[in-house]
C-alpha cells in the first residue's frame, strides 16, 4: 500500500509537469543573463564624467561592472549601495575615467580572464602584489618599474601605471618627469587616482627620474587604510612662480592687432520675447518690460560695448560673439561641439558654476582664458583650472583680509560674533581660525584678547534688555571695542547692529563684517556710521575721477540715459578693458603675470595671481569701505596703504560701488550655483 501511494504520488506530480503552460515552464528554468551595454548618456558632476547607467531586470551589478570594465566595489561606493543591492530601473553612476582606464587595461590581458579592480586581470593583480609580471603579461609600469614590453594589443604611444597606495596625481606626474595637466590630457576626466586604476603615461613626455630622486619622495606610511583620500601636495614640481604687483598706472595711446572675443552671458531671450507678466486679475502685456534675471547681464554687456569701443578708438581690432547661454548647460555643450569657440582669444563668462566647471576644463586644454565675471559662492572653483581667471575675489579673501584689519588693532578687545551653535558652519569655524591666527591668541576664554560670542538675534519674551546687558558684560570700558560678525544672517545682523548702537556711548566700538550685510534694509543707515563699520569691498565709484565722467559721457551718447550707481555696467567695463587691452599688449605674457597691466578702471583694482601653476588665478584686489562718524566713507588698501599715492587717510568717495541694487541681485542671487 505505501508502494502504491507514492507511486500514484509520483504520477501525479509527473502528469502536471506535462500539462504545465509552456510560458510557466519558461519561468522555472534558469534566466537568460540579459546583456549589458555602455550608456550612451554622460553627465558633468563637479568637473567629474559619469556614465548613466539604467538597470534593466535580469541584471547584476557584477554583470554591469564587468561590461564597463570597473570594478563592483567601486559601482557600490559611487552610488552608495548596501549589500550590492540594485533594483530594475535604477540608474547608476560610473566615472568614465574609471571606464577608459578599465578598457585601456583590458587591452593588456587575453579574454576571459576574471576581472578585477578597474579592468585589471586577477593574474595581474596577484603580479602586481608580488611585485612580478603575470605570465605573459608585461610588467606594471611605474616609479622604479620597466616599461611595459610592446605588445600588439597595447598603444604604443603610452605608458601604462598602476595607481599604488599613497600616489596621487602630483607624484605620478613627478616620477615620470611630466606635469598634471599632460597627465590629465592623458586620462580624460580623471580628478583623483584610486588605488588599483590605471593611468596613461605620454610616452613623448616621460623622462624618468633618478633613482636618490624618487627615493627623496616622502613615503606614506603602509598602516594607512587603501580608502585614505591623500592631499595632492605635490602638484607639479616647476619654479616658484612670480607675480608683478601693480605699481604705476599704464597709460595706452595706440594698439594693434585683433583681439577675438566670446561673451558668455545669460540674456534670457526667450524669457524676453513674452513681455506678458500675470496679477491677480487679468494677464498685462507690456512692450517695454524687462525680464528682471537679464537685468545685471544687459548691463555688464553695455560696458563690454564700451570698452570694445574705446579699444577700437585705439587701433585695436576687435572681434566679438555674444551667446546667451541662458541657465542651464545645453547652449555650453552646443558651442563646444559646434567648434565656434576654438579660435576665440578670451572668453568672458558664463556666469553660472556648473556652466564655468563645464567650459573651463575644455578651455584649459586650449589655453583659453576664461573671465568669470560675477560673485561665486564656490571658493575653489578655481582649482584646476590653470587659465581661469576670478574676478570677484572668494571668501577666503575676504576672511584673509578682515583678520588682517583685526590684526592691526593692536591692544584691542576683539568679539568674534557667531549664530550657529559649535561654529558648525566651516565658514565660520575657518573665519575664526583666522581671526585667531592673526591676533596671536589661542585663548577662547574672557581673559583672551579675541573672545567668542554666541548670538542668534532672538530676545527671550521680547526683553530688549537682557540683549543689551549681555552684550555690555563682553565690551571693555578701556579699550576699543572690536566686533567681528561672523554671519550674514538678517535677523542677527540687524538685531546686534541695534543691540550695539545702543552701547556706542559708553564704549568705543567698531564693528567688521561681511560685504553681504551692506544695503541691508532692515539696518538703520546710521547705524553704519555710529558702528565705524569696516567692510571689505572688491570695488568703488570716483564719480569725480576723469575716466568715471569719461565713461558716463560716452554710457549717455550710447543708451540715452545714464549709468546708475548700482549698475552692473561699470564692472563690465573694466573686466573687457582689463583683459582685452593686457592680451592687446602684453599676450601670453600678460596672462602668466596680470600685473604687469594696469590700466586706468572704473571701479576695479584687479591684483591676480594664483598658488600653484595647476590653479587659476584669484583677484586678491580688494579695498575697506570705513564708515566715519562724519557720516562720510573712507577707502583703504588692506593694512591702511594710501589709494593712490595720497595721504595715509585714504580717499573719501561720496557713493562707494555695491555691486546691483537689490531688485537687480534678486533677479540672479544664488544662480551662480
Amino acid at each position: 500500500m505505501r508502494f502504491f501511494s507514492w507511486w500514484r504520488t509520483a504520477s501525479l506530480l509527473l502528469l502536471a509537469v506535462l500539462l504545465m503552460p509552456a510560458s510557466l515552464k519558461s519561468q522555472t528554468q534558469t534566466p537568460v543573463p540579459v546583456p549589458v551595454t555602455l550608456s550612451g548618456e554622460k553627465i558633468v558632476v563637479e568637473g567629474r564624467v559619469y556614465y548613466m547607467h539604467q538597470v534593466m531586470k535580469g541584471q547584476t551589478l557584477y554583470s554591469i561592472a564587468r561590461a564597463y570594465s570597473v570594478s563592483v566595489d567601486m559601482v557600490a561606493r559611487e552610488n552608495g549601495l548596501v549589500d550590492n543591492a540594485i533594483k530594475d530601473g535604477q540608474v547608476l553612476r560610473i566615472p568614465a575615467a574609471a571606464v577608459d582606464q578599465g578598457q585601456a587595461a583590458m587591452k593588456n590581458h587575453p579574454a576571459g580572464t576574471q576581472t578585477g579592480t578597474a579592468g585589471q586581470t586577477g593574474q595581474a593583480q596577484q603580479a602586481a602584489q608580488s611585485g612580478q609580471p603575470g605570465q605573459g603579461k608585461p610588467a606594471v609600469a611605474g616609479a622604479g618599474a620597466q616599461v611595459p614590453q610592446k605588445q600588439s594589443s597595447q598603444d604604443d604611444r603610452f605608458i601604462y601605471h598602476m595607481v599604488r597606495r599613497g600616489e596621487t596625481l602630483g607624484t605620478i606626474a613627478n616620477d615620470y618627469g611630466i606635469t598634471v595637466r599632460d597627465l590629465k590630457r592623458a586620462n580624460r576626466g580623471l580628478l583623483f587616482p584610486h588605488e588599483g586604476d590605471y593611468l596613461l603615461i605620454p610616452k613623448n613626455k616621460a623622462s624618468y627620474r633618478s633613482q636618490d630622486q624618487r627615493a627623496g619622495r616622502e613615503q606614506v606610511p603602509a598602516g594607512i587604510p587603501a580608502d585614505t583620500a591623500i592631499a595632492d601636495t605635490m602638484a607639479v614640481i616647476d619654479e616658484q612662480e612670480t607675480f608683478t604687483m601693480p605699481g604705476e598706472k599704464n597709460r595706452i595711446d595706440r594698439l594693434d592687432g585683433t583681439v577675438r572675443v566670446a561673451v558668455l552671458f545669460p540674456f534670457f531671450v526667450r524669457e524676453n520675447t513674452a513681455r506678458a507678466y500675470a496679477d491677480t486679475t487679468e494677464r498685462v502685456r507690456t512692450g517695454s518690460q524687462i525680464y528682471d534675471g537679464s537685468l545685471p547681464f544687459l548691463e555688464a554687456y553695455e560696458g563690454v560695448l564700451i570698452a570694445a569701443d574705446s579699444l577700437r578708438s585705439l587701433g585695436l581690432t576687435v572681434e566679438m560673439k555674444v551667446y546667451d547661454t541662458g541657465a542651464d548647460s545645453a547652449e555650453i555643450k552646443r558651442l563646444l561641439r559646434t567648434g565656434e569657440l576654438d579660435d576665440v582669444d578670451l572668453i568672458i563668462g558664463p556666469v553660472f558654476s556648473y556652466n564655468l566647471q563645464q567650459i573651463a576644463g575644455w578651455a584649459a586644454e586650449r589655453d583659453i582664458p576664461v573671465v568669470s565675471p560675477v560673485p561665486l559662492r564656490d571658493s575653489h572653483i578655481h582649482e584646476n583650472k590653470p587659465s581661469l581667471y576670478r574676478v570677484f575675489p572668494s571668501q577666503e579673501v575676504v576672511q584673509d583680509l578682515i583678520a588682517d584689519e583685526v590684526a592691526s588693532r593692536q591692544g584691542s578687545r576683539v568679539i568674534f560674533l557667531y549664530s550657529d551653535t559649535a561654529m558648525y558652519d566651516p565658514a565660520t569655524a575657518s573665519l575664526w581660525q583666522k581671526v585667531k591666527q592673526a591676533t596671536g591668541d589661542s585663548a577662547i576664554s574672557g581673559g583672551g584678547r579675541v573672545v567668542p560670542y554666541f548670538y542668534t538675534g532672538v530676545t527671550e519674551k521680547r526683553n530688549v534688555y537682557s540683549t543689551v546687558a549681555s552684550f555690555e558684560s563682553q565690551l571693555d570700558h578701556a579699550r576699543k571695542n572690536i566686533i567681528v560678525l561672523a554671519t550674514t544672517s538678517t535677523p542677527v545682523v540687524s538685531s546686534a547692529f541695534s543691540a550695539l548702537h545702543s552701547l556706542t556711548k559708553r564704549y568705543d566700538i567698531m564693528v567688521i563684517g561681511y560685504p553681504e550685510i551692506r544695503g541691508l534694509e532692515t539696518v538703520d543707515l546710521k547705524y553704519y556710521y555710529d558702528l565705524e563699520l569696516h567692510i571689505p569691498s572688491e570695488s568703488y565709484v570716483d564719480y569725480e575721477a576723469p575716466g568715471v565722467k569719461s565713461f558716463s559721457a560716452m554710457y549717455m551718447k550710447k543708451f540715452r540715459t545714464e549709468p546708475m550707481a548700482e549698475s552692473f555696467a561699470w564692472r563690465g567695463f573694466d573686466i573687457a578693458w582689463y583683459f582685452i587691452g593686457g592680451i592687446a599688449s602684453g599676450g601670453k605674457s600678460f596672462l602668466k603675470d596680470p600685473g604687469t597691466f594696469n590700466p586706468e578702471l572704473l571701479c576695479l583694482e584687479p591684483d591676480f595671481s594664483r598658488s600653484s601653476r595647476n590653479n587659476g588665478y584669484e583677484n586678491r584686489g580688494m579695498f575697506i569701505l570705513h564708515y566715519r562718524k562724519d557720516m562720510t566713507i573712507e577707502v583703504l588698501r588692506p593694512r591702511h596703504q594710501p589709494l593712490k599715492g595720497g595721504n595715509d587717510q585714504g580717499e573719501e568717495v561720496s557713493s562707494p560701488f555695491s555691486g546691483s541694487s537689490e531688485r537687480n541681485r534678486a533677479g540672479w542671487a544664488g544662480r551662480q550655483d
